[in-house]
């Protein structure tokens, strides 16, 4: 059997996002079940637009979700160079090659000859396609244009035939070669063409399965034509499903989708951005839904790739990353947070916040989706809250001065607690409301909004207990002492 080498070839013109990090976890899964080779190559030919921070990007991404390439521009291996910027000479050899071969010829048609018989091909209800004019001319023909400086692309001859390849999900595909026209391999500039460069670096680094999108499914009809052409034996095409914008468009680098990067910065975890990224095409057959890198290298085939669209779903991802914020120890949890709370102007890093910090995780973790939240959901613990009027009134049902005595009470109440633990203090104030006939509802609901100046928090004694009793008696009477000024 031959030996599996698969790669993953982005172009670091923006952001390394999440479908380009989809198709690299499907072939380091594939390359990993077959003690095979994962390669990164930086396909780097638009000048104009690369950007040094895309090509950063893709390393630190790849790096964060732990997908290490066993061959790069970063590492070498043995069919480098990994950058096409660096492999122009290779090129170039096999454009010469395939003009010498008969397989391609230089084209000196301007772009205003060439929309003008698009234009005439569209007026006529035909496809439009190139019309191979350049096809036919003589060496005399071409060394006179080439002597006189100009600067011709050149074309690879599309045969009158079926073209087809094996795709590993969808099986048989064709495409009829009539309907093409003549491609252009190496551009005027004497760059090569995107589907020229990729099927050279594939044939010259071994690649035995190219697993990639659908939307290439054109691109590949294009380079198996090439690699016929060299004699070179075709590598197997495996076609992935798109992954899908909420309102069904693209997700693509160019319309703003996040860097995998981002993921992190929003508190998701590594480990649930795999589980949910390998899902989007791929299910087991098991049905199983959360997965570790080695369930998925255990269980992965490409009979239970999905030949369908694929919507990006950010529930679903909020889903699995609270499941592994769960899996999390609280000492794990809390070192996975500081570094959220530290770029607060509230949390000072002490011993004894970090001791409050312990405490917090333990009521929080259940509730918790993204690690960014606490950035918001943990400040009632560590500062003092701003009082609204309009949310107290709205929510506690009684008036002012009701609420002032309901304060005042719960304040000597809870002054003589020296248990000061979530379960005492809910049976103490449970029996302080049976005492003096008020509603729990709406007490705890005043004393809610007095300890964290929201209406919503986690359960309130067990943020009594966090808050600590000196803390919480100071809150207590603030609250008290704005609702005397508003009376």
């Amino acid at each position: 059997m031959k030996e599996v080498r698969v790669r993953i070839a982005p172009s670091p013109t923006g952001n390394f996002h999440v479908g380009t990090a989809r198709n690299a976890l499907y072939n380091y899964i594939f390359a990993k079940q077959n003690e095979g080779k994962f390669i990164l190559r930086i396909d780097d030919t638009d000048f104009k637009r690369n950007s040094k921070e895309a090509e950063e990007g893709i390393y630190e991404g790849l790096k964060w979700l732990g997908l290490y390439w066993d061959e790069g521009p970063d590492i070498g291996g043995p069919y480098g160079p990994y950058r096409q910027s660096e492999r122009l000479d290779i090129y170039q050899k096999y454009v010469d090659y395939l003009i010498e071969k008969g397989y391609a010829y230089y084209c000196f048609c301007s772009e205003e000859d060439l929309e003008k018989e698009r234009k005439e091909q569209i007026a006529n209800k035909k496809a439009p396609k190139y019309s191979g004019k350049c096809r036919s001319l003589s060496k005399e023909e071409v060394n006179k244009k080439l002597n006189k400086g100009l600067k011709p692309v050149v074309r690879f001859k599309v045969p009158d035939r079926i073209i087809t390849f094996n795709d590993g999900v969808r099986g048989r595909l064709q495409w009829d070669g009539s309907l093409i026209g003549d491609f252009v391999i190496r551009k005027s500039d004497g760059l090569p063409t995107y589907n020229f460069a990729t099927a050279i670096d594939d044939w010259q680094m071994r690649i035995s399965h190219v697993l990639r999108s659908q939307e290439h499914i054109p691109n590949t009809f294009l380079q198996v034509l090439i690699l016929e052409a060299l004699g070179c034996e075709i590598p197997e095409y495996v076609h992935l499903p798109l992954l899908l914008n909420e309102d069904k468009s693209k997700i693509s680098k160019r319309d703003g989708a996040l860097f995998i990067g981002e993921y992190r910065d929003m508190g998701y975890l590594k480990e649930a951005v795999l589980n949910f990224i390998a899902l989007l095409g791929w299910n087991p057959k098991d049905g199983e839904e959360i997965l570790s890198i080695e369930d998925m290298i255990d269980k992965f085939s490409f009979e239970r790739i999905n030949n369908s669209n694929i919507v990006f779903d950010f529930k679903k991802l909020d889903w699995f990353n609270g499941v592994y914020i769960r899996k999390k120890s609280v000492e794990e949890l809390v070192l996975l947070v500081l570094p959220f709370l530290r770029t607060t102007d509230y949390f000072v890093e002490n011993e004894e916040n970090y001791n409050k910090l312990v405490k917090i995780i333990k009521v929080e973790q259940e509730r918790l989706k993204r690690l960014d939240e606490v950035k918001d959901s943990f400040k009632m613990f560590f500062k003092e809250p701003e009082y609204d009027a309009n949310l107290i009134m709205e929510n506690v049902k009684v008036d002012l001065k009701e609420m002032i005595y309901l304060l005042d009470e719960s304040i000597k109440e809870l002054e003589v607690q020296n248990e000061w633990n979530a379960q005492e203090l809910e049976k103490v104030m449970r029996a302080f409301c049976d005492r003096i006939g008020v509603k729990t509802k709406i007490l705890f609901m005043l004393l809610r909004i007095a300890e964290t100046g929201s209406k919503i928090s986690p359960p309130l004694f067990d943020t009594f207990e966090i808050i600590g009793k000196e803390s919480t008696l100071k809150r207590l009477t603030s609250c008290k002492n704005y609702l005397e000024t508003i009376l």
